[in-house]
This record gives C-alpha cells, structure tokens and sequence, in this order.
C-alpha cells in the first residue's frame, strides 16, 4: 500500500475520531482532578449520629407483629437498631409481593412510625450537611426522569434544595429516612462528562454500548495507523526492513 493511501487513513480516521478522542482524555483529566468524595458531596458532609442513650429498647417483634397484621404475608430481610434524628428506630427490611421494602418503628414502643414527612426530611438534611446555608426548595419525588441526577434511585423520596454556593440538593428516603444521594455542581459536572465518556446519552451508566465499542476500535485502529505510517516514511527503517543498512564511511589517522 503507498504512503499516500496511508496518510488518507490516518487523516480520515484522525477527523471521525478525533474528537471522541479529546473527550475522553479531557474527561478524564477532570475525573483525575476532583476527588470522588468531593463529587460525591462526603466532604461537606457531617458527622454520623449516635445511638440515643434510652433507658430501654422495646423488642422489635411487636413492630413485626404489627406490620404483618398491616401487610399480610411478608419476607422479613432485615432489622437493624440506628439512630434517626434524636431518637433510635428499628429499619425493618421486608419483600412482599416480590418488591422490597421498608419499614420504621420506635425503638423505645416497637410501634410502627409513619413514613418521613416534609420537615422531618428537612431535618434530616440539614442534619447532614455541614454548611451553614437556608433551605431553597423542598419537593417530594414519586418518578424520576431517566436522566435524572437521582436516577435509579429509591422513592418516594424528599428534593432538599440549599441555598448554597455548590447548588447542594440532599434527597432523603420517605420510607427509610435516610439520605440517599447527594448531588451538587461537581457532580453534575461529573455526570455530563461521564456521559460523554461512556457514550451512553440516555441512561449514563452502560458503558458495553455498541457505539463505544465501535468508537473504541476505531481509536485503536487510528493509533495503529499512526504506528504503521511512521514507519513506512522513516527512511531509517526502510533501509533496516530492507536489509540496506549503510554506515558513513570512518577516518583512519596514520
């Protein structure tokens, strides 16, 4: 094949990939440069709470009691005695019907809570943001976008907007009353770079797409190609694929 038809296919495949190229080196860059718990918002996050010093615990078998008689047949996961706010709550992890669920009940009764309510999800933000900063906007979530920054995310859940330098949003868990995500300007960021980065510009999280994978071979037959035309125009290595190595002839002093 002549030089010139190689130089075509360095030229064409550097023009389609070329740019794909660039963003994925500079997404990466900024991956490289933010640290994950500061995309994550862990950094303004703060202190985990303790266990409520109670004078006694009331056993959990009168919320299972309880919610079996509310439920009907249910699969109970898990139960886990944590802090919630000021006080201290069994989280009973529960399927019923296939689906999974959960439950809370007052660690110090054993009877069932109802579900977090608008200022008790505010609380609960406010509890784990570490910055000084007024609430913006509070709003329950039932569906998500696909593209949401809370996609795949459990719900109903609470929006708690700060109004805050970082745009910090803290969604809290209607049923479980804990937080679930925290998103602000680095993330989101983070995320439209990723989407790139992956070439998934629906969901963002599929990085096996077919488009990747096309993308990704054609950058490597690209550098390929590179390889291949510096190596047909180095004269050097002509001559030592040829077997014409010649050496510039020595002066010998009498």
């Amino acid at each position: 094949m002549q030089v010139r038809t190689y130089r075509k296919i360095h030229r064409w495949l550097g023009i389609v990939v070329g740019i794909q190229l660039l963003l994925w080196t500079g997404s990466g860059l900024f991956f490289a440069l933010n640290p994950i718990e500061k995309v994550r918002g862990e950094s303004e996050q703060a202190e985990a709470g303790f266990l409520a010093a109670e004078l006694s615990l009331a056993s959990p078998a009168a919320a299972l009691e309880e919610l079996r008689r509310t439920e009907g047949e249910i699969d109970v996961m898990s139960v886990v005695l944590r802090p919630h706010l000021d006080r201290s709550v069994y989280e009973i992890g529960y399927r019923m019907d296939g689906t999974e669920r959960w439950a809370l009940a007052d660690a110090s009764t054993g009877r069932l809570r109802e579900s977090v309510g608008r200022e008790e999800a505010v609380e609960i933000a406010t509890a784990d943001f570490s910055a000084p900063a007024k609430i913006a906007a509070v709003e329950r979530l039932t569906v998500t976008e696909p593209d949401s920054e809370y996609r795949g995310r459990p719900l109903p859940a609470y929006r708690v907007e700060f109004d805050h330098p970082l745009g910090t949003r803290i969604y809290v868990s209607a049923d479980r009353g804990i937080v679930t995500a925290r998103r602000n300007d680095r993330w989101r960021v983070f995320d439209f770079l990723w989407m790139f980065h992956i070439m998934d510009y629906q969901a963002r999280d599929d990085f096996n797409t077919l488009v990747l994978q096309l993308a990704s071979a054609l950058g490597l037959v690209t550098v390929l190609s590179g390889f291949v035309l510096a190596g047909v125009t180095s004269p050097r290595l002509r001559r030592i694929v040829s077997g014409g190595r010649s050496r510039a002839p020595r002066s010998v002093e009498e």
